[in-house]
C-alpha cells in the first residue's frame, strides 16, 4: 500500500479525494433571469448572480400584491393600496413598514441600508398618486456592495 492512501471502511482512498484545503474564493449564488423564457442569451432558464438577481427579486417582491401568488399567499407587498391614499407622513411609515417586512422575509443575501418613499406628483393611470420607492442595498458578501433599487408604484 503507497503511504500517501488513507485506508477507511469502505477501501482506499486515494490523498485527491481527502479533505480539499480551503481557498479564499466565495461561493457565488445563482438564481433564475426574469422574464422566463426571454429571447436573450442564456436560453429558457437563463440565470443571474449578485447585485442583479437581487435587483430582480426585490423588484418582484414590490410589484406583487399579497395572495398574487398561489403557493405563496403571502409573498409581495400591498402597495397599490397606498396610491389613492393621503400622501402624509403615516402613509409613508406604513409604506416603508409593509417593505420591511416582506424583504426580511422574502430576499436573502442582502439588507437595506436606506429606504426612501416619495410622491412623484404624476397622476397614475387610475387617476390616482403616483409613488417611487427607493432603496439603497448592501450585498452579505465580503465585498459589501451597495446598490439602488428604484420602483415606481401607480
Amino acid at each position: 500500500m503507497a503511504a500517501n492512501q488513507t485506508v477507511t471502511v469502505y477501501g482506499k482512498i486515494p490523498p485527491r479525494y481527502m479533505k480539499q484545503p480551503v481557498t479564499g474564493q466565495r461561493q457565488e449564488v445563482y438564481g433564475l433571469d426574469f422574464p422566463l423564457g426571454s429571447a436573450s442569451g442564456g436560453g429558457f432558464f437563463a440565470k443571474k448572480s449578485g447585485a442583479e438577481m437581487i435587483k430582480d427579486a426585490v423588484k418582484q417582491l414590490l410589484l406583487t400584491e399579497k395572495g398574487e401568488r398561489v403557493m405563496l399567499p403571502n409573498f409581495g407587498c400591498n402597495l397599490r393600496r397606498y396610491v389613492f391614499q393621503p400622501l402624509d407622513q403615516d402613509t409613508f411609515e406604513d409604506i416603508k413598514r409593509e417593505i420591511q417586512y416582506s424583504f426580511t422575509n422574502y430576499i436573502v443575501g442582502a439588507h437595506i441600508a436606506k429606504l426612501g418613499v416619495f410622491p412623484t406628483g404624476d397622476a397614475g393611470p387610475a387617476g390616482g398618486n403616483s409613488l417611487k420607492v427607493v432603496l439603497s442595498l448592501k450585498l452579505d458578501t465580503a465585498d459589501l456592495e451597495i446598490f439602488d433599487v428604484e420602483v415606481d408604484i401607480s
